[in-house]
């Protein structure tokens, strides 16, 4: 495997497009954090449809009113609820080494293995995707939160690749980002690990090829 022999410079994550609508302003902060705690464990204990925001604000004991201050609606509490537990296993940041091979190394590195010790967060994961089905506000919520980080942390990749000429520039790689949030969501229905290994299949197997190979005629 190849590496770069600089020192991986990272630089932070581009901070999500303006908000829309159903969305959050993320203030951070110890009241921010117990909101969002209170909302994953009330989750895990009820989930998404039975949950209220009464019952958000009881066990972060706050008052409802500073939990619409920061976010309007149950979907955008929610969605910020899942975004913050990810970013608890580890930031996220756009690796810089000067090669996509190398970029790819030092995303696969950062990866947290999440496996039979986040079943709890997979099973309330799995649950609120399951609401979104028939929720169009909390479908919207979470592909504003909880899912921009990670699809603008792969097309920063693959755009820094682009300009350094590593792919060419009539190809398409809008569809890469959600290619890969598909298949991590697919393990996380199927209760299947996600971790090192399996983030290099699809980075090394799949993201690679369809970036640099040229379309077979």
């Amino acid at each position: 495997m190849m590496a770069s022999r600089s020192r991986p410079r990272t630089t932070a994550s581009h901070t999500p497009p303006a908000q829309r609508a159903g969305s959050s302003v993320q203030r951070g902060g110890p009241r921010d954090a117990a909101i969002l705690d209170a909302a994953l464990q009330e989750l895990a204990q009820q989930g998404y449809d039975a949950m209220s925001m009464e019952d958000i604000a009881s066990r972060a004991h706050v008052g409802k009113a500073a939990i619409y201050r920061r976010w309007p609606s149950k979907p955008a509490v929610v969605s910020a609820a899942i975004a913050h537990w990810r970013r608890q296993l580890g930031p996220l940041q756009i690796p810089d080494t000067g090669s996509l091979r190398g970029d790819l190394e030092a995303l696969i590195a950062a990866v947290p293995d999440i496996d039979h010790r986040h079943l709890g967060a997979i099973h309330v994961i799995v649950g609120v995707a399951t609401a979104a089905t028939h929720d169009p506000d909390l479908a919207t919520a979470l592909d504003e939160s909880a899912l921009s980080q990670p699809r603008q942390l792969i097309s920063a990749v693959l755009d820094q690749a682009a300009k350094r000429g590593e792919i060419p520039a009539d190809r398409d790689l809008t569809l890469i980002p959600d290619a890969i949030l598909g298949l991590n969501m697919l393990q996380v229905l199927t209760r299947r690990p996600i971790n090192h290994a399996f983030v290099r299949h699809i980075l090394e197997g799949l993201i690679l090829p369809l970036a640099t190979d040229a379309t077979k005629g």
